[in-house]
């Protein structure tokens, strides 16, 4: 029988144990919730499309007559006709929709703002193409799951469908249909790396690999060739530098397609992120003491990882720091200054020192979005400092980046300064590898039932058959055809469908599972019906396919 019930409608088959044999996590949440009272052993009436019963004999099969059944019985619907929507309803359809296709509020640790969230720009709505929501639980008895007990968070869900949607637009420009291997060109942003006595113009392009087919991001510079000619081999030490917290680099090359001498180096592409300048200098937006130990947290883990190699940055600004919806932080234009070489010959010692300096001036140009972070000192010119809100912990930290403490920062020193917060940081990563690996259970069952699926339809309704058109309407076939019915075709006492996501998960699980628990089926036309077991109804599915993909069946 089903592991759950829909509202108004009673239990559709008979058991021979109560405790189905199911192995989705899904159908397991629904049996808790099942009430005693809907375990009702109530034959289902289903209709038949022909107009006489012809199944292959088999056995521990029980043919029966159909008995008389009440009137809150459920039964297949004769036809699909589709009623035609009101205008009401489709209006509130579409207002719904638009409600749920707003993107998260992002920089949830940012926020000063009452609701503790910093508001962003509404979509333009195309979002609503691709990412409907699913139906509103509303009105259902509280044992009718809703269809998000069995998918992948919503929250979730959206932002790995914007990421998609992110990667694979391509905008139009004047950029050259490839380059080098990379092709699908669609510009991002363009920002000025500092790193040397002038600023470097760097126009970052997301592309596709004809190697791979993944897409990358290519930071390109004009009018800029390497150093020398063995400059772009300091790439190479860039590739072993893996992180979290960093854009990893891949290669670089020169280019004349862009109608210049050009050189571009390729990153690893983050969707849905932009500079920390962007996003927050440029935009004044005020962040908060929690959001600012995030930053300086994820940035010293990728420093740390970089100096561990043997390398600097060196080209670390709020510029070249990406920021995602989330919070995540990455270091970008890594292995430029090795390139270019801005810095010639350089102490490394002293570019490491460099980079933790740089960390300070971020936090700096950050902090200077609000006029309480600023101290006016007499016949000199304002400087920034944490304001009041500030614990005397960060005010300790930013007076030691800035070297108001000691002339030398050292990442273990930080740390020590940061505390406590570090748990906080690593707390967060498990909470969101915690939500992954939940959500990516669910998705494992449902990949699973797909297969079912897949091979169910195959079957049914097959007409294609040169020795026996009515192949999907005999024998084993048309028994599935009749579970099928029964599993997607329900209505109630009504008249109205029944869409059920938990009776419909409940029943392709016991199958997929081969349950000795039996369920009756009955055909359309009233006259014949079945007690078959799941597991017998898996030996027909498993069986049926193998004839349909058989070398020797012969077809048209």
């Amino acid at each position: 029988m089903s592991s759950s019930s829909t509202g108004e409608c009673h239990s559709t088959a008979t058991a021979s144990h109560t405790a189905p044999e199911s192995i989705s996590a899904a159908a397991n949440s629904a049996n808790k919730v099942q009430s005693p009272a809907l375990r009702a052993q109530t034959p289902v009436k289903l209709r038949a499309s022909s107009p006489a019963f012809k199944p292959s004999p088999a056995k521990n099969r029980q043919p029966s007559s159909a008995a008389s059944t009440s009137s809150s019985q459920l039964r297949l619907a004769p036809a699909f006709k589709p009623r035609p929507r009101q205008p009401e309803e489709q209006r509130a359809e579409g207002s719904s929709i638009k409600g749920h296709a707003q993107v998260l509020p992002a920089f949830a640790s940012m926020a000063v703002a009452s609701d503790g969230c910093v508001e962003r720009p509404a979509n333009s709505g195309n979002e609503d193409l691709f990412m409907k929501p699913p139906p509103a639980h509303t009105g259902q008895p509280p044992y009718i799951l809703p269809v998000n007990h069995f998918v992948v968070d919503e929250q979730l869900r959206r932002m790995l469908a914007l990421e998609m949607h992110a990667m694979s637009s391509v905008s139009e420009s004047d950029l050259p249909a490839q380059v080098h291997s990379y092709h699908s060109l669609s510009p991002q942003e363009t920002v000025d790396v500092f790193g040397a006595s002038f600023p470097i113009r760097q126009h970052q392009i997301k592309a596709q690999s004809i190697a791979d087919g993944r897409c990358y991001s290519l930071h390109r510079i004009t009018g800029t060739q390497p150093a020398s000619k063995s400059a772009l081999g300091a790439v190479d030490k860039w590739k072993a530098v893996q992180s979290p917290s960093i854009a990893q680099v891949y290669e670089a090359f020169t280019t004349r397609a862009f109608g210049d001498n050009s050189l571009v180096i390729v990153h690893e592409l983050k969707p849905l992120t932009a500079s920390l300048k962007s996003q927050i200098v440029d935009t004044g937006v005020q962040v908060s003491e929690a959001f600012l130990w995030s930053l300086v947290l994820q940035l010293i883990s990728a420093l740390r990882t970089v100096h561990s190699a043997g390398l600097a940055v060196q080209t670390l600004s709020v510029s070249t720091i990406l920021l995602s919806q989330t919070n995540r932080v990455y270091l970008n234009s890594c292995g430029l200054a090795d390139v270019l070489a801005i810095h010639s010959s350089p102490n490394m010692d002293a570019a490491q020192q460099g980079d933790l300096q740089a960390v300070g001036h971020v936090l700096s140009m950050v902090l200077g979005t609000s006029a309480d972070n600023y101290m006016v000192v007499q016949g000199q010119a304002s400087v920034v400092v944490p304001g009041a809100g500030f614990s005397t912990d960060f005010k300790e930290l930013f007076g030691y980046l800035n070297h108001r403490l000691t002339p030398v920062v050292a990442i273990d020193d930080i740390l020590r300064l940061a505390g406590s917060r570090v748990f906080v940081e690593l707390d967060a990563a498990r909470r969101e590898s915690d939500l992954l690996c939940d959500n990516l259970r669910l998705e494992m069952a449902n990949g699973r039932l797909v297969r079912l699926l897949c091979k169910m339809n195959f079957i049914t309704e097959r007409a294609d058959s040169v020795t026996d058109p009515e192949w999907a309407e005999t024998g084993d076939r048309y028994l599935i055809k009749l579970f099928r019915d029964y599993v997607f075709h329900l209505v109630n006492e009504a008249g109205r469908p029944v869409a059920s996501m938990a009776h419909v998960v409940g029943n392709l699980n016991k199958l997929d599972a081969g349950s000795p628990e039996k369920v009756m089926l009955m055909s359309r036309d009233e006259k014949s019906c079945l007690v078959v077991s799941y597991e017998e109804i898996k030996r027909c599915v498993e069986e049926a396919y193998k004839e349909l993909v058989a070398p020797t069946q012969a077809w048209r």
